[in-house]
């Protein structure tokens, strides 16, 4: 079932709940185009939405709640959800707020109201308006009079100062009104829809002004009698205590029996009272406390230095306890949990203090419950010093733990008083991660399959049980044919899907006895046991299928994907896994240079002449493969002359390879090579790149009219999303389709006639320019001039470097231009090295020049013809890495 099914299904089977009890009143499902997938409830136009809170969702993919005011106030809530093809759609539920404004209402017992903002587009039927705020009020209770109160309101406050001071106070018509705003969406913008309440306080106001008299005359008067009171049956005794209070502080400090001699007693020696004793009770004190005081002191001294090493101690072995990440804990021989530290009690899942309800054995199944007892047993025996055992523990929270247990017993001498200390250890996670490292050891995390570790020592296997049994067996090798293509355009994202869904179409198609894995990049390995030759022409046959089959999607761009395979046989190949693999490596290249064949299969053969070629090949191909990934292709710049006008027309890109050296390679050495494996996409896809990225700098730099010719091979022309390449570079780096040439050799342009012209058509169609290299040289030339639409036609160098001395390549070069020229192209002449030649090409009508004595390619734009300015000025940093 698709994502979009899938998500479908279950808002229908949840929509009673939404609708039932969170008060949703619609649902609805759209696509990234706006258009309604599906809904439920009321009937909501998408349209109508404000698309800016669609666009929101869209590019922040989080969701946004508004209030919408329509014709009735709703809630909104819009919610990014993935579809099919990881196309971003909306879910769009809305609620009325009908239902909460008349409970609110209720509630509070407060005129109530919508303010929503106001707009001319929209019918002002049944609103008033606010007009100092903007703002139209719908659903007002107590109409006129709160209307009235609300236009005094804004004509002293502005709707910005009320959302800020959340409520303000209004005396109209000889009453006080509490005005407030709520807004009622979390964007508290002036412009958003906004519930005011205005609540009639008059009587409560009167009410409390009321009471606060009443309680202040009666706190008053209460205060004034209860002070005569106390004052009239106090006198006395206050004056007499006023005398002991002046002594009695001094108490505290030394010297007490002094301090209590200087206390004046009170008069009336035989009219005892209870101010006499206090005196001579103070007395006492005086002399008790100084004896006292020698006494605490001497102790005090003691229990600070034994309480500060016991708090230490405590301290410690608490820390100890508590800190550590193991399970301490102490239990009776029956079970029952005794002390336990916070590791434990995290583990079993207990409170403070609940240890002592809690019994370790009760959690264990019947087997191990008897095994811990008969290993207590043997602790309080004496038989064992430690008992040590590891079990599966299921933790309170669900979690499945393996534990590693140790248990010894404390005073084993006295019976009754002796307790299990058992020490647990979690494994859990220490043994998950040696399963996954011992998975990983052996696995391709992306597509799950075999690494290149474990598919060597599965093959050594194999080939150990061929010596025994001698059944023959076969090892295929295939990659992915213009997968670095793919990664570039789509981004590698798609790449890992791609490798993902190719993966899964193995293990679903092939058998479980056949050893898949995937060694590196875009290449695999299946290994097929006791498989003969036939029976390995049948698989590869079969995977070709598998895999033609598959397609991608990403960023706009269609991927048909197609692969290599070469197969070696065993034993006719060789016994030896290390030569086994190499021949099918290289006959996965042969399969990739021997044709143009969207998917190949080739065998590995022994007597195959090529096979030093082909090994030559691979090196090259490995090289080239790493300056593509490390970046270290560049252009070199040869300038064209336009004859007529005497200036540079424009440039040929010219691209260069960096080996490992940091020497630069010329692309006779590397083209054929990339053309043989594959790479030229991948070149040609790179040279668009870096011509459109050196015009974009040029732009930068001041120099607007600059034209680049790229060489284009017959594989790009042939791929129909090459062109996609192309446009995505341009859009990229803002530049003008006039300024790009395509060049295209005669001969490769000859391989399909029709598809080259109808290429080239769309390609002009757009704004491009076409130039047919090499002109002269091909089989019937004349005949395929007519039919290709391309702008520029270059004449051969062989017909020009002798035209000065050869009068018959002067009379093929005289006649082809005028052909050229007859046909509304325009010629260009290649390998032009002296001023003699130039002049001639001059008198025979030539348009444009290109060679040596114009300009050797260079890094940077520039041009030695003699006594000619400079079409540019030499620019840095063009052909850096």
């Amino acid at each position: 079932m698709s994502t979009q099914a899938r998500l479908i299904s279950v808002l229908e089977k949840n929509w009673g709940q939404l609708n039932f009890d969170w008060g949703v009143d619609s649902l609805l499902l759209v696509d990234d185009h706006n258009a309604s997938l599906a809904s439920w409830g009321n009937k909501v136009d998408p349209a109508q939405i404000p698309e800016q809170w669609k666009s929101t969702v869209k590019s922040s993919e989080s969701p946004v709640t508004r209030v919408w005011c329509p014709t009735t106030c709703l809630q909104v809530v819009i919610v990014p959800v993935l579809l099919d093809n990881l196309e971003l759609g909306l879910l769009i539920l809305t609620s009325s707020l009908a239902d909460a404004v008349l409970q609110f209402q209720a509630n509070t017992n407060a005129d109530i109201g919508l303010l929503v903002p106001s707009q001319a587009s929209q019918t002002r039927s049944g609103r008033r308006s606010l007009e100092r705020w903007s703002h139209d009020v719908v659903a007002l209770t107590g109409i006129p009079l709160t209307h009235n109160l609300l236009l005094s309101v804004a004509s002293n406050w502005s709707l910005e100062e009320l959302l800020e001071q959340k409520k303000v106070t209004r005396v109209w018509d000889g009453n006080t009104y509490e005005i407030g705003i709520i807004p009622l969406s979390d964007n508290k913008e002036s412009s958003s829809a906004n519930l005011v309440v205005l609540d009639d306080i008059t009587s409560d106001i009167q009410n409390l002004t009321n009471t606060l008299r009443t309680f202040i005359a009666a706190a008053i008067a209460t205060l004034i009698l209860t002070e005569a009171v106390v004052l009239a049956s106090l006198w006395v005794p206050m004056v007499r205590l006023q005398v002991l209070s002046k002594g009695l502080p001094q108490l505290a400090s030394s010297g007490r029996t002094k301090t209590a001699e200087r206390l004046d007693k009170p008069s009336g020696r035989f009219l005892r009272n209870e101010i006499h004793e206090l005196f001579d009770a103070a007395t006492l004190l005086a002399g008790t406390l100084d004896r006292l005081d020698e006494t605490v002191k001497s102790r005090t001294k003691r229990l600070k230095t034994r309480s500060r090493e016991l708090l230490e101690e405590r301290n410690f072995v608490t820390s100890l306890l508590n800190n550590v990440h193991v399970v301490i804990f102490t239990q009776s021989p029956d079970g029952d949990i005794q002390l336990i530290n916070s590791e434990g009690r995290a583990l079993l899942g207990l409170k403070e203090d609940q240890e002592h309800h809690e019994n370790f054995l009760s959690r264990l199944d019947d087997v191990t419950q008897q095994l811990i007892r008969d290993g207590i047993r043997q602790l309080i025996n004496g038989d064992l010093h430690e008992f040590h055992h590891e079990l599966d523990f299921k933790s309170p929270h669900g979690r499945q733990l393996h534990m590693d247990w140790y248990h010894s017993c404390l005073n084993p001498a006295d019976p009754k008083r002796s307790a299990i200390l058992s020490v647990g250890l979690d494994l859990t996670e220490r043994k998950q991660a040696e399963k996954n490292l011992a998975w990983l050891a052996e696995h391709d995390p992306l597509t799950e399959l075999l690494n290149r570790r474990r598919f060597q020592l599965e093959f050594e296997r194999a080939l150990k049980q061929h010596q025994r049994n001698q059944e023959p067996g076969a090892l295929i090798f295939f990659d992915i044919d213009q997968f670095k293509s793919i990664n570039d355009t789509s981004g590698h994202m798609a790449g890992d899907y791609l490798l993902q869904e190719i993966s899964q179409k193995l293990r679903h198609d092939i058998q479980e006895t056949d050893v898949i894995a995937r060694l590196g990049g875009d290449e695999f390995a299946i290994l097929l046991e006791q498989s003969d030759r036939s029976s390995a022409i049948a698989f590869a046959t079969k995977l070709s299928e598998i895999i033609r089959h598959t397609k991608i999607s990403a960023n706009g761009s269609t991927h048909k994907i197609s692969v290599s395979i070469g197969i070696s046989l065993y034993p006719d190949h060789g016994i030896a896994a290390e030569d086994l693999m190499a021949n099918a490596d290289l006959a996965m290249f042969k399969a990739k240079a021997s044709s143009n064949a969207r998917t190949n299969w080739q065998i590995f053969s022994p007597e195959d002449r090529e096979r030093n070629k082909l090994r030559n090949t691979v090196n090259w191909k490995s090289r080239l493969q790493e300056a593509l990934d490390a970046d270290r292709l560049i252009l070199h710049y040869q300038p064209i002359y336009d004859i007529a006008r005497g200036r540079i027309s424009h440039f040929e890109a010219l691209v260069r390879m960096i080996d490992e050296k940091d020497e630069i390679i010329s692309p006779g050495v590397f083209i054929p090579i990339a053309e043989k494996t594959g790479l030229i996409c991948e070149i040609d896809s790179r040279v668009v790149t870096l011509a459109c990225k050196a015009l974009h700098k040029f732009k930068k730099q001041g120099f607007q009219e600059v034209t680049l010719a790229v060489n284009l091979s017959a594989r790009a022309i042939a791929d129909r999303n090459f062109i996609d390449h192309i446009e995505y570079e341009v859009g990229k780096y803002n530049i003008d389709r006039s300024n790009l040439i395509f060049e295209l050799t005669e001969t490769s342009a000859v391989e399909d006639i029709n598809t080259a012209a109808h290429v080239i058509g769309d390609f002009r169609a757009l704004g491009y320019r076409f130039a047919l290299d090499d002109f002269g040289v091909g089989f019937a030339s004349w005949y395929y001039l007519r039919q290709l639409p391309v702008d520029f036609v270059k004449i051969d160098g062989s017909f020009v470097r002798n035209l000065a001395s050869d009068r018959e390549d002067k009379l093929f070069v005289k006649a082809l231009t005028d052909v050229v020229h007859g046909l509304g192209k325009q010629s260009i002449a290649e390998f032009v090295e002296t001023p003699f030649q130039l002049s001639l090409l001059k008198e025979l009508g030539v348009g444009y020049a290109q060679g040596y004595y114009i300009g050797k390619p260079k890094p940077h734009l520039v041009t030695v013809i003699e006594n000619q300015t400079p079409y540019l000025e030499p620019v840095s940093g063009i052909a850096k890495r």
